[in-house]
């Protein structure tokens, strides 16, 4: 009997398409020099990655990493012999993995670094030494050029698995698809993950947030 099945809660819906929005900004405000707007949306970005963290290791079955972590073995036999899975299959847990490390990565690095183009210093400059702000100020340049191929190496596959098994994409959107014989799933109310995400901001932005409005 095919059903309709809950795989993705609130949360974690909003935390991807956010951040698709949020990066396609970041790398349009960076290629264009609107630093104002730069900053406040990579402070946005790092306010959703820590609330998803959190969500990671508390939120519902299927927004854990304890759920989707899978071993290399894994990974391979399932690039071999692919097929539907409810909430993500083995291979691309490393690349969600992959892509939360590198943008923890840019975020921190920016914060670290001085580009005369912006004209404009991250935060954490002025504390460190000038050899550790030029390699993040490296960092930095050349991380996204690699984050921004990894994307489009996910969205591909993405588009692939929608053709070959089951649309992702929609499941993404609306939360559901159909299966025969699902399992059940456990879910928490997203209120936390939207409670933690707010406190995220309103310190971030009470941090350094609050100069940059004025310039927009």
């Amino acid at each position: 009997m095919v059903q309709k099945i809950k795989v993705w809660d609130g949360a974690v819906r909003f935390f991807h398409w956010t951040m698709v929005l949020l990066v396609a900004g970041l790398w349009y405000s960076g290629s264009e020099g609107y630093i104002a707007l730069h900053q406040l949306l990579a402070y946005s970005l790092a306010a959703l990655l820590l609330a998803r963290i959190g969500w990671g290791i508390w939120g519902s079955q299927t927004a854990k990493f304890s759920q989707f972590a899978a071993t290399p073995k894994a990974a391979v036999q399932y690039l071999r012999n692919s097929k539907p899975v409810i909430g993500h299959n083995p291979a691309s847990s490393y690349m969600i993995f992959t892509l939360l490390s590198l943008l923890l990565l840019q975020i921190g690095s920016g914060l670290a670094t001085f580009d005369n183009s912006y004209m404009s210093d991250g935060p954490l400059v002025a504390l460190l030494p000038e050899a550790w702000v030029e390699l993040a100020s490296a960092i930095h340049k050349r991380n996204i050029d690699v984050i921004l191929i990894l994307v489009a190496v996910h969205i591909g596959f993405a588009l692939w698995h929608s053709w070959r098994h089951d649309n992702v994409i929609k499941t993404l959107i609306t939360g559901n698809t159909d299966r025969v014989n699902a399992p059940q799933l456990l879910f928490r109310k997203s209120w936390s993950f939207f409670v933690i995400l707010a406190v995220l901001l309103a310190t971030l932005y009470y941090w350094q947030g609050r100069p940059l409005l004025p310039l927009l």
